[in-house]
């Protein structure tokens, strides 16, 4: 990996994406790419055109990923990328919500909403989430931010209980 400066303050809003790049570079490599692409193209959109230190940071980022392109065996010939993405996204939320509806949400269960959220985000730039997407999307963030307060305050988060079909038995949006 190249010398990268440090983040910029213009460019914040993408360290996210770049940290997901950067965790799943070895397990997920296709994945980690596409979080740098849309790292790179959020930071393109939001940087400052004032600071020359934005562009010296994305810079080597562009550099990296074309090297990525010749060097990482499963990015040779990628078939469907975004629906790899979309499906690792996918797979986070449903072991999210599974342990939620489990009743056994903590930090880890935070973390893995939030996560998910933000890799079904970088399916963006592929075009519009699909509803069934951003509906998970959109669940997954409400989630992570409820269960996150539900551990700073001492506490587990439960599900609701379903209020039709009787038995009480929670109903996972997973399924």
């Amino acid at each position: 990996m190249s010398a990268i400066p440090d983040l910029p303050p213009s460019l914040k809003p993408i360290q996210e994406y770049l940290n997901k790049s950067k965790q799943l570079a070895t397990v997920r490599p296709v994945v980690a790419h596409y979080c740098k692409v849309y790292a790179i193209e959020q930071g393109l959109k939001v940087r400052d055109k004032a600071d020359k230190g934005t562009l010296a940071f994305l810079m080597p980022l562009m550099d990296e990923l074309e090297k990525e392109k010749k060097e990482v065996p499963d990015l040779q010939g990628i078939e469907d990328p975004q629906m790899q993405v979309e499906l690792f996204a996918l797979e986070l939320f449903k072991k999210a919500d599974d342990q939620y509806y489990a009743g056994k949400a903590n930090k880890s269960t935070s973390l893995s909403f939030r996560a998910s959220a933000s890799i079904m985000e970088v399916c963006r730039q592929w075009g519009e989430m699909p509803a069934d997407v951003s509906e998970k999307y959109k669940y997954a963030k409400v989630k992570a931010l409820e269960i996150w307060k539900a551990v700073q305050e001492g506490r587990v988060a439960m599900p609701p209980l379903q209020e039709e079909g009787g038995g009480g038995a929670p109903t996972p949006l997973g399924e």
